[in-house]
């Protein structure tokens, strides 16, 4: 049986909302991003037999992809920082028949190092989506998570390029979206333009043979376009944390992304979406 374990786990660096709430949104983002992801999968292969981690798994549609993909012979986990999320994962991957996917509350930021130094490499396939972006130190995040990749094992990882969010025509709403985004991101210490940075940091944490790909979801029509209004929808709360805007404006921008969201001569959706991955080279000695 899965069993979340440990307690809720809060990080001020997350600017999107969390809980049942922020599980809509990740059940709109797995859809839109079904195609994308399912490919990576394909291109990079997975295999039963192995053991792999969902590194920030949400409400754990990719774990449960995972799972489908390397049969019963293999161990999955999925970590998130938030426990209503994770109990959420857990019923539904029971309801599709895995009862036996591991969802646990951690942080990847909030293990000491010390304390991580004793633990042994358990993984040989770490999958992380949309994780890095919100961290205020994302390498000492890929340096934990390359920690426990066993010898051989490959890292995986998807994430964001804001400067690729797009908008055509322009509108003034989705202007006022994409600006409000990345102020409360950089206030918490986020990067929105991680993605062409990805290669780089897997590089200086020590992994090889690395390989990059691009894919961005957009369209004139359907669940894609509803992508900018219901992010602000879910990031509200910190913007007006921060004091960015007031209700009435945030308000204002939601209405007006959700009419740009129907109408068939705009073209939106997704930011660009940087994949790569790589592998961890044989222990030497």
């Amino acid at each position: 049986m899965p069993k979340t374990e440990a307690p809720n786990i809060t990080a001020g660096y997350y600017i999107i909302r969390g809980g049942s709430a922020g599980r809509e949104r990740l059940r709109l983002l797995s859809r839109v991003m079904h195609g994308a992801t399912t490919r990576l999968l394909d291109r990079v292969g997975v295999r039963p037999g192995m053991s792999y981690l969902d590194m920030g798994c949400g409400g754990g549609d990719v774990t449960i992809e995972l799972a489908k993909r390397a049969g019963p012979t293999s161990q999955i986990v999925g970590e998130d920082i938030d426990a209503i999320k994770l109990s959420l994962a857990e019923q539904e991957s029971q309801a599709q028949g895995f009862p036996d996917i591991v969802f646990r509350c951690a942080d990847v930021l909030g293990t000491p190092n010390e304390a991580l130094a004793t633990v042994p490499p358990a993984f040989d396939f770490i999958y992380v989506r949309f994780l890095l972006t919100h961290l205020p130190n994302p390498r000492m995040a890929l340096s934990r998570l390359v920690h426990r990749l066993r010898p051989g094992g490959m890292l995986v990882v998807e994430d964001i390029d804001f400067s690729g969010h797009l908008c055509y025509p322009e509108h003034p709403a989705f202007r006022s979206y994409h600006e409000l985004h990345i102020e409360s991101m950089h206030r918490r210490g986020g990067d929105p333009y991680i993605g062409p940075k990805l290669p780089g940091m897997l590089q200086e944490a020590g992994l090889c043979q690395i390989e990059v790909n691009v894919e961005q979801p957009i369209g004139i029509t359907g669940e894609v376009k509803l992508v900018p209004a219901i992010t602000m929808e879910n990031i509200g709360e910190a913007v007006l944390a921060d004091g960015l805007c007031t209700k009435e404006e945030l308000a204002s921008v939601i209405i007006q992304l959700h009419v740009l969201a129907h109408d068939e001569t705009t073209l939106t959706g997704m930011p660009r979406i940087i994949q790569t991955w790589a592998r961890l080279g044989p222990k030497l000695g």
